[in-house]
């Protein structure tokens, strides 16, 4: 695990990065670190996808010619159909209940345990929450904008379909719902951001389903923190 890490993961989250702050003392590293040290491995792997997932293909497209408006990053398109995507969202809570009713639902989520935090409070999951939100902006800008809009030219809506496929593939990791759930989403998605022109309202729609999902782990754990810092 260590491996994926730089070292100052292991030595300010080693909870988080060896799995238990008992483990963590056995390779030899302190048994707790800062507050804020749990933070470092997801923060780490949120600004590797931002770059490799929105830096470097963004920066492909603009030496190919094509603007920021071209690859879903205008907003125009999203803001009028506000409603819309609430009303999927709506649509979605059902699942997301059903969801986490299921067996592996508490052994993926929360995705930041409790137990690995050296202080567990409303201020480290606020945090979190932010730092793993940023992540969606590359997920979404990845399928949603760079691949889906660059493949619109040779394959028109049919690029929807070529997005899923990788689309479904990264989430082979997650409960079994969810994974397919990925096809169903990834497919609405596509079409609404052909329609919009825009990645952003998947962002705050994938944005709002993680945190829900997330919310529901901690909640059915009896797990939400009890202080503020």
């Amino acid at each position: 695990m260590i491996a994926w890490f730089p070292e100052a993961a292991a030595t300010l989250a080693p909870a988080g990065v060896f799995g238990s702050f008992e483990r963590a003392a056995l390779m030899g590293y302190a048994e707790r670190g800062p507050w804020w040290g749990v933070l470092v491995p997801q923060a780490w792997w949120t600004g590797g996808t931002l770059l490799l997932w929105v830096v470097v293909p963004l920066t492909a497209c603009r030496f190919a010619g094509y603007a920021f408006s071209d690859l879903g990053l205008s907003a125009r398109g999203f803001v009028s159909k506000l409603r819309l995507y609430g009303l999927l969202f709506l649509v979605m809570v059902p699942g997301v209940l059903w969801a986490a009713t299921q067996e592996g639902f508490l052994q993926t989520y929360p995705f930041l345990k409790p137990q690995h935090c050296a202080r567990w409070c409303w201020l480290v999951l606020a945090c979190y929450w932010g730092i793993y939100a940023l992540q969606f902006v590359a997920v979404e800008f990845f399928f949603r904008g760079f691949m889906l809009f660059v493949l619109e030219k040779d394959f028109g809506p049919g690029a929807i379909a070529v997005m899923v496929v990788p689309y479904c593939m990264i989430h082979y990791h997650k409960p079994l719902p969810e994974a397919l759930g990925a096809i169903v989403a990834g497919v609405v998605l596509g079409w609404l951001a052909l329609r919009t022109r825009s990645i952003w309202g998947g962002v705050m729609l994938h944005v709002a389903v993680a945190l829900t999902m997330d919310a529901l782990a901690l909640w059915r754990a009896a797990a939400f923190p009890q202080q503020f810092s």
